[in-house]
């Protein structure tokens, strides 16, 4: 760990075991961490980043108020906190293969096992500096790379994003409003990938549900999850337009939520003419992404519809 510095190194250490957190405290504060801070619940957590905005978060997985991984998640997708890009170093008693998967796919760094050696949480720590993993981002994850066959598809999306554990520990002056920019400018890369992967994922579901409620039944459980699914991913998507080129998008996603929660609530078939709007919906927003000055199309479609 030699010719970093630590000192000014902002960690945020989550544990509500007193003596693991005692313990990591130590194991900090002997290898030149000065600035910690501590909780040991996830509404600890949210003050801290909402509000304080700390460089690394050292975190039990076993909290009492939570789903830890669904927490981490919300971060990653910039629901909770102001920096998505937070380096999260996970802990655990019990590994388990589920515990494992979880930790995993909710966009942590690392998952390490308690007790915590010295050297397994400086390793990773040199690692979250010197080699931080990409981003992956998908539709349904925002995090580092997971897995060999992230790293080899080319036609997953990858970046790399600002790092305010590295600036520091590598002596790095630090510019607060430009590392801002550079957390905002990659939040809106993300959001862009996103989307245009959302537009995609409301044609392939509209394509799914469409012709089976032709068929004039009643909507089945599954077809209520498509659906559910369907209304998560536009309001997703009516979030993060705001600002972006894509803005003119919006109007059309909020119709669509309209239409699919009128069929979802149907007591009975669904109204036929609902069902019938799904198709040329999902066409006109994967349009007005494909076409950033279809703008004023995306409107007169919009009204038509509502019409």
């Amino acid at each position: 760990m030699h010719k970093m510095k630590f000192d000014k190194v902002d960690i945020l250490l989550v544990d509500p075991d007193r003596n693991s957190r005692d313990s990591l405290k130590m194991v900090l504060h002997n290898n030149g961490f000065r600035e910690l801070r501590f909780g040991d619940t996830l509404e600890d957590i949210r003050f801290q980043i909402n509000y304080l905005t700390p460089d690394m978060m050292i975190c039990s997985s076993e909290l009492p108020d939570g789903d830890f991984c669904g927490f981490v998640a919300k971060i990653r997708h910039q629901k909770i906190g102001t920096n998505p890009f937070l380096p999260i170093i996970a802990t655990t008693w019990n590994p388990t293969p589920e515990m494992v998967r979880q930790v995993i796919e909710s966009g942590a760094d690392y998952l390490l096992t308690k007790p915590i050696s010295t050297v397994q949480l400086l390793d990773r720590i040199q690692l979250l500096v010197k080699y931080r993993k990409k981003f992956v981002v998908t539709n349904d994850y925002v995090g580092p790379i997971r897995s060999r066959k992230d790293s080899d598809d080319k036609a997953i999306p990858k970046m790399d994003v600002p790092n305010t554990l590295k600036a520091k520990a590598t002596g790095e002056k630090i510019d607060h409003t430009g590392i801002q920019q550079a957390i905002d400018a990659a939040i809106g890369e993300i959001n862009v990938r996103q989307l245009e992967g959302h537009a995609d994922e409301i044609g392939g579901l509209v394509a799914r549900i469409v012709p089976n409620l032709e068929m004039g039944g009643k909507t089945g459980e599954t077809i209520k999850e498509l659906i559910e699914h369907l209304i998560y991913i536009a309001k997703d998507t009516t979030r993060r337009l705001g600002g972006t080129r894509y803005d003119h998008v919006s109007g059309l996603c909020r119709t669509l939520i309209e239409v699919s929660n009128a069929i979802f609530s149907a007591e009975g078939a669904p109204n036929p003419k609902d069902v019938k709007l799904l198709m040329p919906l999902s066409k006109a927003i994967q349009a007005g992404f494909a076409d950033t000055g279809s703008a004023t199309a995306a409107r007169e479609i919009s009204a038509s519809i509502k019409r």
